[in-house]
């Protein structure tokens, strides 16, 4: 027996004395709509035409929360999840393994999140408050256990790229140009990084109530890590201004300013300044050494629970040794200066902004969403838990819009963090308060020991950060004979990110993955199956000769010439 095209049976039977276990089908070959009229096929009646049926199913989500007290207070509780699971905490088990993976994920919120604020072109300071404000709300609203909101060297740059268009370049105590008035810039340059995380949040707001989670199914992985590895070349790229010193020189613009501004570095090699190179390259040394050596070792010979912050002690030694050999005034090394204490005063996005800052805002929340969701789903599988990709979409224009109100940039989830939040044994949100208790003692007190800082070490940081991005070509070779298209997915979306811009080649990413699907449907690979002589198994007519019928073999000819 097999089935038709809506579920009818097709009989066989047998007619070969001579193979006892051939069968024929009892009725000629035939096409959909001579099947229909033979059988008497009549679509199913509707009482309601297709638009209102489907309005009606789309409002129904809406409306039912209202309709008991019970449907009521199950809303409620489902769109603030904290309200289901912090009355179950498990107190003496997890909350040890919270405070641990709370206080291990905020040592490195530190270090990241004043490094990608020079990203996003704002004060230093603004980048713990992005990584101070934006996880609380998420610990609220969000439901991945893991998940580390706040900084993402991707964001951040593409951030920056709208604080330039909007505010120009900041004047020589900033970058070492001509420009802006510094004052008026950072102010400049704090609106309009709010007021485009406001926007970002809006997004995912829309994109929560109309149910769009379901475009996360067309950023495929190899999307996701194509665009992802060429945008971490621009943030290279970025980085190599402050690493070696160089003052007074301007990046290029317009499509190929990656390779532009690379050989404008490489013409004003007589303008490096070598303390400067020589410290930032120690500190990557330090990094990578740390990080890839002295950890596994660590954790292999002690088993240590949690990896040494290396981050934060390069931080501190960059720090004392500026400080201490006065390397501002005596190299002309650039450093942090001033870092604010104390919480920020709120304040009310510019509104009117909103327009212009529209589709940064809106390339911003793809690339949050995809990201975010992404790794949402693959820890909560690795580790037998749920996420709401819906209510994700909530958490994120939640933690975004409500924490415009400060001063902030667009948040997203990181990589690295999250890898470090898994590994430390982090079991819910709730570690989100040792986080940010810390984050409280560095934005409060701490932080002004940070002027020395020196930038070329926070460079240094971003670069070592982004090695794990760059492990990503690895893929390549074994994607390629498993899947073409998708290899090339990847290619496309790395090849047109790096040759034009992270924006434009996002678009032409997602337009080549859309494209790709197209195709597969336009020209689909099928097989024609038949019963090979004397047995009931089924296998493709071309590729086995020795089947019951060799009219299979015609047909399948007849069907390939149409």
């Amino acid at each position: 027996m097999s089935e038709d095209a809506h579920g009818g049976p097709e009989v066989f039977s047998d007619d070969d004395s001579n193979a006892p276990y051939s069968v024929y089908a009892s009725r000629p070959p035939m096409n959909q709509e001579e099947f229909d009229a033979r059988f008497g096929y009549s679509k199913p009646i509707h009482h309601h035409p297709t638009l209102i049926r489907k309005s009606a199913k789309f409002s129904r989500r809406y409306y039912r929360p209202f309709t008991s007290f019970s449907a009521f207070f199950n809303t409620i509780f489902g769109f603030i999840p904290i309200l289901q699971w912090l009355p179950k905490y498990n107190w003496k088990e997890n909350l040890t393994m919270d405070i641990i993976g709370g206080l291990t994920v905020g040592v490195m919120h530190v270090p990241q999140g004043i490094a990608y604020a020079l990203l996003a072109n704002v004060q230093p300071v603004v980048g713990l408050y992005t990584s101070f404000f934006p996880p609380l709300f998420y610990m609220i609203f969000g439901t991945s256990r893991h998940n580390s909101i706040g900084s993402f060297a991707v964001v951040a740059l593409m951030s920056g790229m709208a604080v330039s268009k909007a505010c120009g370049e900041p004047a020589a105590p900033f970058n070492g140009s001509m420009g802006e008035d510094p004052t008026t810039y950072d102010a400049c340059a704090l609106g309009t990084a709010s007021t485009l995380a406001f926007c970002v949040g809006i997004i995912h707001l829309v994109m929560a109530v109309l149910r769009l989670e379901i475009i996360t199914t067309y950023f495929s992985d190899q999307l996701v890590a194509g665009f992802t590895t060429a945008a971490s070349f621009h943030v290279f790229v970025t980085q190599l201004k402050d690493l070696f010193g160089l003052r007074g020189v301007k990046k290029a613009e317009g499509p190929g300013h990656l390779f532009r501004t690379l050989w404008t570095y490489v013409s004003n090699y007589d303008k490096i300044n070598p303390v400067t190179c020589i410290m930032g390259f120690c500190a990557m040394a330090f990094l990578i050494i740390g990080k890839d050596f002295v950890n596994p070792f660590l954790k292999k010979r002690f088993r240590l629970a949690t990896p040494l912050p290396f981050e934060l002690m390069v931080v501190v030694f960059g720090t004392l040794i500026s400080g201490i050999f006065h390397l501002n005034p005596n190299f002309n090394v650039k450093i942090v200066e001033k870092i604010p204490t104390g919480l920020p005063t709120p304040h009310i996005p510019k509104i009117s902004e909103m327009p212009e800052l529209f589709f940064d805002a809106l390339s911003i929340a793809v690339v949050v969403v995809a990201v975010h969701i992404s790794l949402a789903k693959m820890f909560a599988k690795k580790l037998r838990y749920k996420v709401d990709p819906g209510q994700e979409l909530y958490a994120l224009g939640l933690s975004s819009s409500l924490s415009a109100f400060f001063p902030v940039y667009p948040v997203s989830c990181s990589l690295g963090r999250t890898l470090v939040n898994v590994e430390a044994g982090t079991k819910t949100q709730l570690s989100t308060i040792a986080s940010t208790i810390f984050l409280a003692a560095i934005i409060g007190y701490i932080g002004k020991w940070l002027e020395t800082l020196p930038m070329c070490v926070l460079s240094a940081i971003v670069i070592v950060a982004l090695k794990g991005m760059v492990k990503k070509f690895a893929d390549l070779p074994h994607l390629w004979p498993v899947s073409k298209i998708d290899c090339s997915i990847w290619v496309v979306s790395f090849v047109a990110t790096v040759a034009w811009d992270v924006t434009p080649g996002l678009g032409i990413s997602i337009i080549w993955a859309l494209m790709t699907t197209v195709f597969r449907t336009q020209f689909p690979r099928w097989h024609f199956l038949a019963t090979l002589t004397g047995t009931n198994d089924f296998r493709d007519s071309e590729r086995y000769k020795a089947v019951v019928d060799h009219n299979y073999a015609t047909l399948t000819n007849i069907l390939k010439q149409n």
